[in-house]
Formats: structure tokens, C-alpha cells, sequence
């Protein structure tokens, strides 16, 4: 049979055709050829679709060579049949006949088709532009399963139109993403907690998220049925955006391109990868969030060329809190959310330390840097602060006679790296003190400059030799208790203010003076936001979570704190489905005011977390709000019910519920600090 190679008609079958029925025999005669993967249908049902106008052909002079048969309900295209004769596929005349029919009814919303998965005819669907979007069992008498395959067609739904003309950045999550959201807790997911991140409430409110239909298909692979369904189900409250296949392949050519073939070659997921970015590129998205090394590997140039910031989960976090205006050099809550972890420097490459950590600010050399990081890793004192995959910090600390030494310690670049060295500098005091050491000193003599102003700013002081030095105490009590203060004291100076200075350069000491206490209830949500409190599936890093500067806002009714600085009890109170009930953390209030809520977010912003409209939602009547700013956040290694906060408040004439900031006399604060203490120890 030649009729392959002579040109092929597509029409819809009409009755005033010339030889109309003996067509309708044809297609008959070739569904029976083909009943293994078509199934069976009475042949009344094809002279019933032909004379509905529901029959498409793909013929020759010499015959028929396909045929569509399909229905419309409620303006879905739904294709009964798709069959081409063997003899003439290769040709995409199966592509053509779903086109001819797309054509013939401009009003249809989307084409749908459902096929057993045993037919392995998945190449074919993905080839005419259909994705796998639900399965379901079967009327065979196997009962084996059907995928639908859907393809949208004209002007995006309503929610895809909400989500393209939002003024909010879109970020499209990869597939790596949603099968680390969706998968089962028994499948091996090395960067699941890193993803759950990204089901944040509040991040929902400042970005909108949407997926490729490439993601269906790799769903759709997946050989454990009940990770598919299980996965394929969930992912469906996932925008999809539209796609130029089977049509326009340009932007997936150009970066095919891009990538070239040998990196593909080399790695062939890229394949699969460049039909999501293809996607994403698109529909002008901003964020492409994955985990694929591949793909962030080529970060630059998708910046570079199509404006796609290709993030990890963690980084698109930190780059809409930045873009929000909720973080500054020093970026708290931030870190107790990105799965920092320490490791043994002996554990990498040391090309790869002397790439991410060699002073290229100071033009140090390699060769100058490359002994000295030979030596801290043979004698087995470095330690690398590491994301995921990335290392972000170094730190060398040998323990000597009475102190802690740091011949080494970097950070590496990125977005973070101020808020990393801030971070260290107290790690440094920690580390000291666990290995019974009452001094830091750092001598670094390359030391990056942002932890040179880090360390400053934590207390360390300049010594004669250039290095830095930090003397921790790991002490609280009233002035007689802690026993260096008549050392360094000078009569008369003995002050609330001279007690924070000496606090703030032995840091963790606390001095129990008389300055003033105060409990300041905080929503469960709100405690979250400020402090990572209470703990969610993240355990949270205490070390790393000591937080600098918060800026808290309530009603500007009126304004409690009336004696500044002074000491803040932090009450997690009750949300309607989360009755924490928990005095959790100690703050030191700096500075209090109150202001138009407005002027109050635009003032304040760059040191909180709170969005405008939360800002606004707390103000009272007149739309003022009091702000409290404060310092050195601590959250208790043991924090108090309330319950047994009654208890011991009661004899101190402190009573009822805590709705509103309240004074509270400092012997109070110093026996609830003494009920924490009883289980608290260095980490």
C-alpha cells in the first residue's frame, strides 16, 4: 500500500460526502484492527458520532489512515478514539486529526482523553500536547488503571488569569519540589524539610506559585502506583501555566542551545528540566525554585538572558523577606529555617574550601592560604557551616591553655554572609565555653571584613597583637552574685547602664538589677514569625538562633513601656487551634514608641518580619500602634507553663490572665529565670 507516501487529507466526516457510508465501514474496519488499545464499541456509537459531526478522517485517494472519534460536553473536547493504521504512523497524522478537531470547535476549554497505562501510549499523548492529570481505576476486567490526559486550550481559567496578572513575583516550582512536598514519609527526601519551607502561610501572601505541566508527566512515570496517585492527587491544588508544546518549541530550542549537547549528554534530566524553565520563561516568571544541580549550575545565564532567578527553596525565603523590606545586614529568623548544619572540614575537597573560602577582598594568595588550611584539617579542629550542598562558613578553633584559639574563620559570599558572621561570633563564644575556655581569641590575620565588624559589634576588643578577643561568662545572678564585678567596677559606676555594657561584652552573662520587667503576651503565629517559637517540624538551632534586634507592634492606645531599657518575659498565648500557653524567651527592650501605623512599617520595616497590612491591622482607632524594639533575644531552654507561673506570681501579688503588656516586679523575673536555669546548658 503506497498511501502513505501521498498527501493526507483531515476532514470531518459528512454525510454528503461522496461515498459517506462505505467511510464509516472504513473506520469501523480499522477500530476492529485495532480493538487491543481501542476496546470495544458497537458500531451504531461511529454512525451516531458521524452524524453528530463528531468523526474526523485522515484520508488519501487511496483510503483511510485515521480516524478521531470523540464528544463535547460542556465545551471539553473528549476523545473516544484516536487511531491511526499502523502502516501510516510516524506521519503525525494523530497530532493533525486532535488540531482539525481543536479548530472545529474554538469554544471547547480543554481536550481530555483517557487511556489504560499498560498501553504504554504515553509518548503519543505527551506528542499531541495532552498531560496526565488523574488516574483512576478501570472497568476492564482487570481493573487496571486509566490516566487522564488533559490539554487546556484558549484563554487561561481563572485561576491561572489570577495568578499571570498578579502584581506578585511568580515562582514555578520544579518537579523535585512538589515530590518532596507530596511524597510518602518512607521515601528517602534529602531536602523535604527544605521544601516544606515553601508552605509557609506567609509566604503564600507574597509570592504566587505555579508549576509546569512537565511536571504531570514526571509524576506520571513514577512505577509505584501509590506514590503516583498519592503524589499526582496532591499536586493538583498547583497552578499549571500555559505551554507553547506541541506547537512552539523556540524558547526549549535556544536553551537546549544554552546548555549544549555535551551537558546534556552528560546529564539528561537537563532534557526534562528545559520544558519547566521553557514554561516558566513564559510566562515571565521570576523564580525558578529547585534543587536540580544541574539547573542552578547555570543560574547566571538564566538571569542573564530571560530574567529567571534559578533558587534553591531557602533562597527564594530569603530573597522575598529581602525584597519585603523584612530584613537588613542582620537577618533574624531567617537562619533557624534553613537546614544549617556543621560538618568536619576533613570531609571536603580542599580545592573546593580554597575556592569558597580564600579572601578575595584582601587579595590574599592561595598559596599563602592553602598551608594554613592544611594544617587546620590535619589537626582535625575545622568545621564547615554547610546548606544543603553549599558551604557557607569556616571555622578553625583550637582549644589551648584558657582559651579558645581561631586561627581561622571565613564566610563565604552570598546573601547572608553579614548575617552569618554576626551569627559565628556568638557561636565562637559557645564553642568556648563548652570546652570550659573563658576566652575567644581570633587571629585570623585575613580576616573578612564582615566579621571583623561583627566581631566588633559583639564585644570582642582589639588587643595589642591585632587579634580579637571575647571573654563569655556563663553566669546569671544579682550584682553580689556575680563574683568578677567588684573587679572591674569603679565606685560610683555601678549602674543599670554599666550593667547592660558588662552584659553585652561577656555575653551570655545576665545581671539581675532592678531595671525594669515586663510580660508581653505574643499569638502563637507572631511567636513563630519573631523567634521560631514554638518549634515546628524544624528543630531549631539554638546557636545560630540568637537573635540581635526584633521589632515588635501593638495597639497605640497607649504605651506600657515607660521605663526603658528593661528586661521582656515573652508570653506564647493562645491561637483559636493552638493553646501554647508558655513563657518561652527573654528579651532586653531598647526603645519604645508610638507612631502612625504607616510611618511606624516604612520606619521600622527593615527590621521585622511584619508585612504593611499586619502593621496596620494592629493599630488602634486612630491608626497609631506602639512599637517596642528589642535586643538579644533568648529563647529558655526551659520555658514556664502558665500554670506554674501562678504559682510562684502569686505571693508577689501577680494575678489574672495576660492580654496586655503588664509590669512585673524584678524579683519575680529573676525566680522564673531561676525555674528555667534548673534544666539550661550550654549548647
Amino acid at each position: 500500500m503506497n498511501s502513505v507516501a501521498l498527501p493526507v487529507e483531515i476532514r470531518t466526516w459528512r454525510s454528503t460526502d461522496q461515498a459517506a457510508d462505505a467511510e464509516i465501514g472504513d473506520v469501523i474496519r480499522l477500530a476492529k484492527k485495532h480493538k487491543q488499545t481501542l476496546g470495544f464499541l458497537p458500531d451504531a456509537v461511529f454512525r451516531d458520532a458521524a452524524m453528530a459531526g463528531n468523526l474526523a478522517l485522515a484520508v488519501t485517494p487511496e483510503g483511510l489512515l485515521g480516524y478521531t472519534l470523540y464528544r463535547i460536553t460542556r465545551s471539553v473536547v473528549k476523545l473516544t478514539h484516536v487511531c491511526v493504521a499502523t502502516e501510516a504512523r510516524g506521519q503525525q497524522i494523530g497530532r493533525r486529526l486532535i488540531d482539525h478537531v481543536i479548530e472545529e470547535h474554538p469554544e471547547a476549554t480543554s481536550v481530555m482523553a483517557s487511556c489504560r497505562r499498560d498501553y504504554q501510549l504515553d509518548s503519543f499523548w505527551t506528542s499531541v500536547g495532552l498531560s496526565p492529570s488523574a488516574e483512576k481505576a478501570g472497568r476492564n476486567a482487570q481493573g487496571l488503571p486509566l490516566t487522564l490526559w488533559v490539554r487546556q486550550l484558549g484563554a487561561p481559567d481563572l485561576f491561572t488569569t489570577s495568578v499571570l496578572s498578579s502584581t506578585r513575583p511568580l515562582a514555578v516550582l520544579d518537579s523535585n519540589i512538589i515530590i518532596d512536598l507530596y511524597s510518602s514519609d518512607t521515601a528517602a527526601r534529602p531536602h523535604r524539610e527544605s521544601s516544606q519551607e515553601l508552605m509557609a502561610d506567609w509566604l503564600a501572601e507574597e509570592v504566587e506559585f505555579a508549576v509546569s505541566v512537565q511536571l504531570d508527566h514526571e509524576l506520571n512515570d513514577n512505577a509505584d502506583a501509590a506514590e503516583r496517585v498519592r503524589q499526582s492527587t496532591a499536586s493538583q491544588e498547583w497552578v499549571r501555566l500555559p505551554t507553547g508544546r506541541p506547537h512552539d518549541h523556540t524558547t526549549e530550542t535556544a536553551l537546549r542551545e544554552r546548555f549544549g549537547v555535551k551537558t546534556i549528554a552528560r546529564d539528561p534530566s537537563l532534557d526534562k528540566d528545559i520544558r519547566h524553565l521553557s514554561d516558566a520563561i513564559r510566562a515571565s516568571a521570576k523564580y525558578f525554585v529547585t534543587n536540580d544541580g544541574g539547573v542552578l549550575r547555570a543560574r547566571h545565564w538564566l538571569r542573564e538572558t530571560y530574567g529567571l532567578a534559578a533558587v534553591r527553596p531557602h533562597e527564594l525565603i530569603s530573597s522575598v523577606l529581602s525584597a519585603s523590606g523584612a530584613v537588613q545586614t542582620f537577618t533574624p529568623g531567617v537562619f533557624e529555617h534553613i537546614d544549617l548544619r556543621w560538618i568536619a572540614a576533613t570531609e571536603f575537597d580542599e580545592t573546593l574550601l580554597e575556592t569558597s573560602f580564600l579572601n578575595y577582598a584582601e587579595h590574599e594568595k592561595a598559596r599563602v592560604f592553602r598551608p594554613r588550611l592544611r594544617a587546620a584539617l590535619a589537626a582535625g579542629h575545622g568545621r564547615i557551616l554547610m546548606d544543603h550542598q553549599e558551604p557557607q562558613a569556616l571555622v578553625v578553633g583550637n582549644p589551648l591553655e584558657g582559651e579558645l584559639a581561631v586561627p581561622l574563620l571565613r564566610v563565604s559570599t552570598g546573601l547572608h554572609r553579614s548575617s552569618i558572621a554576626l551569627q559565628l561570633a556568638r557561636q565562637l563564644r559557645l564553642d568556648a565555653l563548652s570546652a570550659g575556655k573563658r576566652t575567644v581569641r581570633v587571629t585570623d590575620s585575613m580576616l573578612p571584613a564582615e566579621l571583623q565588624g561583627a566581631l566588633r559589634e559583639d564585644g570582642y576588643e582589639l588587643s595589642e597583637d591585632g587579634s580579637l578577643i571575647a571573654q563569655p561568662i556563663d553566669q546569671r545572678g544579682t550584682p553580689n552574685e556575680v563574683d568578677f564585678l567588684t573587679a572591674e567596677s569603679i565606685p560610683g559606676t555601678e549602674t543599670s547602664a554599666w550593667h547592660r555594657q558588662v552584659e553585652w561584652k561577656h555575653w551570655p552573662l545576665k545581671i539581675w538589677d532592678d531595671i525594669p520587667c515586663y510580660v508581653v503576651p505574643i499569638r502563637p503565629n507572631a511567636a513563630m514569625d519573631l523567634f521560631a517559637y514554638p518549634p515546628n517540624l524544624l528543630q531549631q538551632k539554638r546557636a545560630l538562633g540568637l537573635s540581635r534586634r526584633h521589632i515588635y507592634y501593638r495597639s497605640g492606645h497607649t504605651n506600657p513601656f515607660r521605663r526603658l531599657p528593661a528586661r521582656v518575659l515573652w508570653y506564647a498565648s493562645q491561637n483559636k487551634n493552638q493553646p501554647v500557653q508558655r513563657f518561652f524567651a527573654v528579651s532586653l527592650a531598647v526603645a519604645s514608641y508610638r507612631l502612625d501605623a504607616v510611618e511606624a512599617h516604612a520606619r521600622f520595616s527593615s527590621l521585622g518580619v511584619y508585612k504593611r497590612s499586619q502593621v496596620l491591622d494592629a493599630a488602634d482607632r486612630q491608626g497609631r500602634v506602639t512599637v517596642l524594639e528589642v535586643e538579644d533575644t533568648e529563647v529558655l531552654a526551659n520555658p514556664v507553663s502558665l500554670e506554674h507561673f501562678r504559682r510562684i506570681a502569686a505571693p508577689h501579688g501577680v494575678r489574672g490572665e495576660f492580654i496586655s503588656p503588664r509590669a512585673i516586679p524584678a524579683t519575680l523575673f529573676r525566680l522564673l529565670m531561676e525555674e528555667s536555669d534548673r534544666a539550661r546548658k550550654v549548647i
